[in-house]
Parts: C-alpha cells; sequence; structure tokens
C-alpha cells in the first residue's frame, strides 16, 4: 500500500511540473539561478502534498460524517453544517498553497522567467 502511495505521489509530482516556452529576451532555464529553481521545485512539491493531504482529509471527514449520520440519523442537520464548514476550511487551505506558488510562480527573478 506504502509503494503504491508512494507511486501515484511521485506520478502527481512529475506530472504537476511544467515547463513554457519562453521569449527570445529571456535566459535560458539552465542558466537560471538556484534560488528561481529551487523556488519552483518547492512550490510544485508542496502544492502537491497540499492535494494529496487535502483530499485525503476531505474523504476521511466524509467517511466520518456518513458513519455518524447512519448511527444517528436525527443529527443530520447539525453534522451537516459542521461538515460543509469543515470542507470549506480543509479546501481553503489548499487554495492558499495555490495563491502562494502563483506568486513564486510569476516572480520575476531578473531575467529569468518560465
Amino acid at each position: 500500500m506504502k509503494r503504491k502511495l508512494l507511486f501515484i505521489f511521485f506520478v502527481l509530482l512529475v506530472l504537476s511540473v511544467s515547463l513554457s516556452a519562453q521569449d527570445a529576451e529571456t535566459k535560458n532555464v539552465a542558466d537560471a539561478t538556484p534560488l528561481f529553481l529551487y523556488s519552483i521545485i518547492c512550490g510544485t512539491v508542496c502544492l502537491t502534498v497540499a492535494a494529496v493531504g487535502g483530499a485525503f482529509a476531505q474523504s476521511k471527514a466524509l467517511r466520518t460524517a456518513v458513519e455518524n449520520i447512519g448511527r444517528n440519523p436525527a443529527a443530520v442537520d447539525s453534522i451537516r453544517g459542521v461538515l460543509i464548514i469543515g470542507l470549506a476550511l480543509i479546501e481553503s487551505l489548499v487554495i492558499y498553497v495555490l495563491l502562494v506558488d502563483l506568486i513564486l510562480y510569476f516572480v520575476k527573478w531578473g531575467n529569468y522567467t518560465f
């Protein structure tokens, strides 16, 4: 099971790295400073981990809510309200990581752009 999760994590990491075409005015990515390249790699890894962690947290929250509704059907309204708020907070963490990644992605490090 751990190997399968590790493989899925690795595939998501590889697929999430994207390189776009550069203008003639910009320098080659191989010439970029290590800070620029590390910020792109770190942003990609953080976004992948946040997305996978958020998905696992949301599935666990949903599973627990459904189990509790099955045990006590009279508490559907209170469980639903707490579940929606919890899912919104979990998803907002992933969106915050995406926002930070976009800020890192679009910052120009001298003449180096992606």
